[in-house]
C-alpha cells in the first residue's frame, strides 16, 4: 500500500476498533440492529479501500465514499435516538470527517490523473 492509502486504511480501521466496544454498550434492541449496520458499513468502507489499493480502480473509492455517507447518517441517527451520546457522536464525526477528507483527496487525485 502507498503511504497515503495506508493512512486512509488505518484511520478507517481505527474507527472500526473504536466502534466495536462502543456498540457493545448499546441497548440490546439497538446493538443488533443499528449497531450491526454501523459495523457492516465501516467494514464495507475498509473493503473498498483495500480493493482500490489492489486494483487502483477509482470505482472502489466512489463506493467507499457512498458507504461513508451512509455511515454519517447512521451515526447521526444513533445520536438523535440517544443511542450514542454527544461526546461519542462528536468523536466519531471527527473521525469520519478526517476519513472523508482523505477519501476526497484520493478521488480528486485520481480524477486529475485520469485527465492528464
Amino acid at each position: 500500500m502507498q503511504s497515503n492509502n495506508f493512512i486512509l486504511f488505518e484511520k478507517t480501521y481505527s474507527l472500526l476498533l473504536w466502534l466495536y466496544p462502543t456498540i457493545k454498550k448499546f441497548p440490546k434492541s439497538d446493538k443488533y440492529t443499528i449497531g450491526e449496520e454501523l459495523k457492516e458499513t465501516t467494514l464495507n468502507i475498509l473493503k473498498y479501500i483495500m480493493l482500490f489499493n489492489k486494483t487502483k480502480d477509482k470505482k472502489y473509492l466512489k463506493k467507499a465514499d457512498i458507504y461513508l455517507d451512509i455511515l454519517r447518517i447512521q451515526l447521526r441517527l444513533s445520536n438523535d435516538l440517544k443511542i450514542l451520546d454527544s461526546k461519542k457522536y462528536e468523536f466519531s464525526s471527527k473521525q469520519v470527517f478526517e476519513i472523508g477528507n482523505l477519501l476526497g483527496g484520493f478521488l480528486n487525485k485520481q480524477s486529475t490523473l485520469n485527465v492528464l
